[in-house]
């Protein structure tokens, strides 16, 4: 079923402007509704539901001011465009405070004028339903968390299986861009964390992150910072800030957060956003180590630098840095519990023996977890999670 034109409806007791404006609107792809008195167009917009109403302020019986506070009261996003006469500027003034959204001047002699008040009255609405939308949807997001960290505290099998919903699909393909993950816990509930998602429809954006700790305080971390990843995304689509795609400004933000919070946790993260129009990578750490791997089929090399980690000091800064990926590539993240398990002595050899394992595994979780001897490990002394993220052409 193909979706109905736009319809508005029209209030004036000017019969052969109704005509005029009618054949006007109906020649730029509206449908048309008229009343000529105030009554009707209120009956009216009961009835057939418009999309918009443009009402004259001096009509018999109910004025337009009337039939505009019996609308804004009771229809508030309903789009209204009042029509005044050169000489009633007073009304209109009157009309904009009662919650007209735009008014229009009497005669109408430029249409261009009418049309552009009508569509930018329209894109507003749409903005509006938007916002409200997102809104019930971020409230229903958090209230899904309450839920979430109240069972968390109930029941910690409940509490495991919560938590890796949060989780995000796995081998998960966006474009030419697969990402998959593993998460290897040492107790019931994992201070690591992985996700990875779309930003816009030019962005993605992933991170590894690793809470101090184990159980159910350390997982109590990770859920916030899925909530607070999703305040940031959440506000780049209302186009309200696009912080979300500055990695060094992202991490600032989570470490106001965490350290305001003051629950004696803080976390290492690496927040990546890949521009997939030009496979170009800005990321930023916040203490992750072991740095990622990326191999571009030849080369396997650590990517990153030393930084603090989030919420443990509040003058911590961050850096974004920018990387032009290969265009194939393997980008490999490990959180620092595989440190304990590897079997050389010095760190140098644990690192050595890493890129090692990137260079040859190739893009398969389960040959890394092979070669990294994990595929049937025993109780872990720390959580263990890796994130894969692989570009084929």
């Amino acid at each position: 079923m193909s979706e109905r034109s736009t319809r508005i409806l029209m209030i004036d007791d000017e019969q052969l402007l109704l005509e005029v404006l009618t054949a006007f609107l109906e020649d730029s792809g509206f449908e048309v509704l008229q009343a000529l008195d105030g009554q009707t167009g209120l009956d009216l917009i009961r009835q057939e539901q418009p999309d918009l109403v443009l009402c004259d302020l001096r009509l018999p019986g109910m004025d337009g001011l009337h039939v505009l506070a019996a609308v804004t009261r009771d229809y508030p996003d309903l789009p209204i465009l009042v029509v005044s006469g050169l000489g009633g500027m007073s009304d209109a003034i009157q009309a904009l405070k009662l919650g007209a959204w735009d008014y229009v001047t009497k005669p109408i002699e430029d249409m261009a004028m009418l049309e552009h008040a009508i569509a930018h009255a329209l894109e507003r609405a749409r903005l509006r339903r938007e916002n409200r939308e997102h809104r019930l949807h971020l409230e229903a997001i958090n209230e899904q968390l309450r839920q979430t960290l109240r069972r968390l505290q109930e029941d910690e099998a409940a509490a495991r299986r919560i938590q890796f919903q949060l989780l995000p699909e796995n081998n998960k393909l966006y474009r030419n861009y697969r990402f998959s993950r593993h998460l290897l816990t040492s107790q019931y509930l994992s201070g690591d964390f992985v996700d990875y998602f779309p930003i816009d429809g030019d962005h993605l954006g992933f991170y590894i992150a690793d809470v101090s700790g184990h159980g159910v305080s350390s997982a109590f971390v990770t859920i916030m910072l899925k909530s607070y990843i999703g305040r940031y995304r959440e506000l780049h689509r209302q186009n309200r800030d696009r912080g979300i795609l500055n990695p060094a400004e992202t991490l600032s933000r989570l470490n106001r957060e965490v350290f305001s919070c003051h629950m004696d946790k803080y976390l290492t993260i690496f927040f990546g956003v890949v521009d997939w129009n030009t496979n170009h990578l800005r990321y930023s750490s916040g203490g992750q180590f072991p740095f990622p791997i990326l191999f571009d089929g030849e080369r396997a090399v650590y990517v990153g630098k030393k930084s603090l980690p989030i919420g443990l000091f509040d003058f911590a800064s961050y850096q974004t840095e920018s990387l032009q990926l290969p265009p194939e590539f393997v980008l490999l993240l490990i959180s620092d519990g595989i440190l304990e398990t590897l079997p050389q002595t010095s760190l140098r050899d644990k690192q050595a023996f890493l890129l090692e394992i990137a260079r040859d595994t190739g893009p398969s979780i389960d040959k890394l977890l092979q070669a990294l001897g994990l595929e049937h490990a025993g109780p872990l002394p720390d959580d263990i999670t890796l994130l894969l993220v692989e570009k084929r052409d």
